[in-house]
């Protein structure tokens, strides 16, 4: 894979929860296909991974360890926040258990650079596919994108998708997020990055299910998700 030249800066954030056995094989991927930097925001794992990241001794990775605050969407933040103190002018997040290939992050990144401040790695574009999930992950995440375009008129074929590349005046937006701690952030992102008017973009990729770990989705992170779409379309 050929390592694209970038001439912005480009910050990766990463949230990671007991993922020491997939974050070292990303990062080395990454490190193969862009020049950004990376932060890892990790929610306290118990298996090493802060550890194991920082036995790297990369200058180029900052690991944020948080001890009290959990979640997906209160990480992402976390890491957006810090990417934007740092200076970026482009944020990308993704998830940190090899389901998005970086591969396809070039090919974003030049979306991105046309002008397109919020580009979504999408499953649901033609190019775009799962592999190795089980039929209720595909019902759960056909359903709940299918509700998204519906309540909230949204224009994306894959809303729930963190692979994700934001400008920093997208990135500013979803910042305030602030009450979207869980799964239910990517909604808000796309949420207010639509309603302050900004482009956005899809690119297809093909997203494969984790080998290594257990998925940290539970039935009650799904009906909380569900709330919040419903209190969205109402607001």
């Amino acid at each position: 894979m050929e390592n694209v030249q970038v001439n912005k800066r480009v910050t990766i954030v990463i949230p990671t929860f007991n993922e020491r056995d997939n974050i070292i094989r990303l990062l080395s991927l990454l490190s193969k296909v862009i020049r950004a930097s990376i932060i890892i925001v990790d929610d306290n794992s118990q298996d090493g991974t802060a550890e194991a990241v920082r036995s790297l001794n990369s200058s180029n990775i900052q690991v944020i360890v948080r001890k009290k605050e959990r979640g997906l969407g209160s990480a992402i933040r976390t890491g957006i926040q810090k990417a934007i103190e740092n200076g970026t002018d482009y944020v990308v997040t993704m998830d940190a258990d090899l389901s998005h290939d970086p591969i396809y992050l070039p090919a974003m990144y030049e979306k991105a650079r046309e002008g397109f401040d919020l580009v979504i790695g999408s499953r649901y574009i033609k190019g775009g596919g799962i592999k190795n999930w089980p039929i209720k992950r595909r019902i759960i995440s056909w359903g709940a994108n299918f509700l998204v375009r519906l309540l909230l008129r949204s224009p994306l074929h894959d809303n729930t998708s963190n692979y994700r590349i934001y400008s920093t005046r997208a990135a500013k937006e979803v910042l305030k997020c602030e009450s979207a701690d869980g799964y239910e952030f990517q909604i808000c992102a796309v949420y207010r990055v639509l309603k302050a008017n900004l482009p956005v973009a899809e690119v297809p990729i093909i997203f494969k299910d984790r080998e290594i770990g257990k998925s940290k989705l539970t039935t009650g992170q799904i009906y909380k998700w569900f709330k919040y779409v419903i209190s969205l379309s109402r607001s």
